[in-house]
């Protein structure tokens, strides 16, 4: 362990250096006593860590973090959200602030500890039905605002249980979730959700891939693939494949799981259709330009076929390639285009517009 939090410690703030000096001898601490007299987050690290405090509030402490060994830095929030519905709106508001900050763009960011809320109704378990809330709906906004999903995990499902005999309540209230940059830079990273001892949540310990290894890049869609004749035959299969959606508060939030969960087939779609297509578009050409060489020394039936045949997968592939360089060069433009002739170009067709 390089770092961690402790929440829901109860310390009074006199007595909590003692306690951390004792326990994580020559580590570092922040915690949140200025926002909560009974410090509800402790944030811990080792000398190997650098840990720089960016945004602190009773509900969430975020930083940023960069391990020993590890040249990209990542931000970390550690959370342990309110009981209250409507306190945890500000938890819920700091977040989308977090995201709209340009201190956050294009980095690696982990949002973990107990939001005090369930996602989806499967993650409750009791002896009386559970029914769509208003706090679910409001958390289940944030993750599709901040495209957050949830860490690969290992342990049990549900994290939390009242412990009581005569009305057992179980719920999946800890989780660990990470961003699509977090994905990308430490796509082997994991968490374990296991018992802590007298505790009535379970402990979640997670383990960061070392950038060293391969990093996944992001998942993006090319509008070509969609053109394949194969691509709606994979589309419905997967769709008759996976649990059906219900019209329902919760739909759009299974919507959105289940087209992430569609993502893994779509990228191995699309390295067999259009992958390294520059490369084969080029061969396809050196193809036809050797078939072309012979048929024009001894011309046969069998060599005008495969010319033919060769003629036909070139012009294919070559507007596969076009396509694909096309959508390039347009999202290239729109990330470093020249803003003053984009507003000139809106001017001028408003003006075209007013005239006719």
């Amino acid at each position: 362990m390089k770092f961690g939090c402790l929440i829901e410690t109860r310390v009074q703030k006199n007595r909590a250096e003692r306690i951390v000096s004792s326990v994580f001898q020559n580590w570092s601490t922040i915690s949140n006593y200025e926002h909560h007299r009974l410090g509800r987050i402790w944030v811990v690290w080792s000398p190997e860590v650098r840990v720089t405090p960016c945004f602190k509030t009773n509900q969430v402490i975020t930083c940023s973090v960069l391990l020993d060994g590890v040249q990209k830095e990542f931000i970390c929030s550690f959370v342990y959200a309110s009981n209250f519905p409507e306190e945890r709106k500000e938890l819920w508001n700091d977040l989308k602030d977090h995201q709209n900050s340009p201190m956050f763009k294009d980095k690696p960011w982990i949002v973990f500890g107990d939001f005090n809320e369930i996602l989806d109704l499967e993650e409750y378990c009791g002896l009386y039905s559970q029914t769509v809330t208003s706090g679910m709906r409001e958390f289940q906004e944030i993750n599709r605002y901040c495209s957050f999903t949830d860490m690969k995990a290992h342990g049990p499902n549900l994290t939390w249980s009242n412990k009581r005999k005569d009305n057992l309540i179980r719920k999946k209230l800890d989780r660990t979730l990470v961003n699509e940059e977090w994905m990308a830079a430490f796509p082997q990273s994991f968490c374990v959700f296991e018992a802590g001892g007298c505790s009535d949540h379970l402990r979640s310990r997670i383990q960061i891939q070392s950038e060293q290894r391969k990093m996944r890049r992001p998942f993006k869609f090319t509008n070509a693939e969609a053109e394949s004749p194969e691509f709606l035959p994979l589309i419905a299969n997967y769709w008759r494949s996976t649990v059906p959606l219900h019209t329902s508060t919760s739909a759009l939030f299974r919507l959105t799981k289940k087209l992430k969960d569609l993502k893994p087939s779509l990228r191995e779609f699309r390295k067999k259709s259009i992958g390294d297509i520059i490369k084969k578009t080029r061969e396809a050409y050196d193809t036809l330009c050797r078939c072309h060489t012979i048929s024009m020394t001894g011309p046969t039936p069998a060599l005008l076929d495969a010319e033919a045949h060769a003629y036909d997968r070139w012009m294919l592939l070559s507007s596969i390639e076009e396509k694909v360089l096309s959508q390039r060069a347009k999202l290239h433009w729109l990330k470093v285009g020249n803003s003053v002739y984009l507003v000139s170009c809106i001017l001028t067709y408003n003006r075209y517009l007013l005239k006719h």
